[in-house]
């Protein structure tokens, strides 16, 4: 059973304020970056999600080979395979892309705030409003809004081109919907 909640005592020490943007932080704006840093070029950015495809192609194709060597250890002659297992593949191709695009940007964004492309390339996303590295759920949704509608083939990858050429658009912020709709910002290390 939980314990009832009493308000702090006068007194007392402070609450711990919960991390998020300032008071007048409006992601609709512009806004400033954090202090000391510029915004990564629009093609930089570019660059570094075409490194991340490569990439995560490279990491998908190393899986297929070793689970496509490990049903054929099990099956030497190859006659047990049935038609499921490669509708499972089938399934995974067209469908699969979204999930992983998913796991790749969320995990590499809340561990160190950049993937592959964006270290090569000398990139990294950060909090708009401090600067600071990304929460939990600020790398949750930002992946979610990138990489979930690649799942979808066709008209995921236009919501996604739709997603990124918002940030071509240098009067609201040269910002991604992705970053927006989070409160992020990348900025040049």
């Amino acid at each position: 059973m939980s314990q009832p909640w009493y308000p702090p005592q006068p007194g007392g020490p402070p609450p711990y304020p919960a991390p998020g943007p300032g008071p007048g932080y409006d992601p609709r704006q512009r806004g400033p970056i954090p202090e000391g840093r510029t915004r990564a070029p629009f093609g930089t950015r570019i660059a570094a999600r075409l490194i991340d495809g490569f990439v995560l192609a490279a990491v998908s194709f190393v899986f297929f080979v070793l689970v496509s060597m490990l049903a054929s250890i099990d099956n030497p002659n190859g006659s047990d395979l049935t038609p499921e297992y490669f509708e499972a593949w089938a399934w995974l191709f067209m469908f699969g892309w979204g999930p992983s695009q998913f796991f790749y940007d969320w995990l590499f964004h809340v561990g160190r705030g950049r993937t592959i492309g964006k270290m090569m390339l000398g990139i990294q996303v950060v909090r708009a409003y401090d600067g600071g590295g990304l929460t939990q759920g600020q790398a949750v949704g930002r992946a979610a809004i990138f990489g979930l509608p690649q799942s979808l083939p066709c008209f995921g990858h236009l919501i996604t081109l739709v997603d990124c050429l918002v940030a071509l658009d240098g009067g609201k912020g040269g910002t991604a919907l992705h970053d927006k709709a989070v409160a992020t910002v990348v900025v040049v290390r």
